[in-house]
């Protein structure tokens, strides 16, 4: 699988149970921030050590606990 930008789309190939595992390389090097806004964007809340509160996403809900 290739190409995946969309966290909706990553979540239904592992839900559909089309892939074990979903390679993200191009989005996360486009965005190091991906995975947070990925989570925010389906509601989840990602566990980061104290450390890296200081990077958060500014200007969306933070999904970090």
């Amino acid at each position: 699988m290739g190409l995946i930008t969309e966290a909706e789309q990553a979540e239904s190939i592992i839900a559909e149970q089309q892939a074990d595992a979903v390679a993200l390389a191009r989005g996360i090097l486009y965005d190091p921030h991906w995975p947070w806004h990925a989570a925010a964007e389906l509601g989840a809340t990602v566990k980061a050590p104290k450390q890296y509160l200081r990077s958060s996403p500014h200007g969306r809900p933070s999904p970090i606990e």
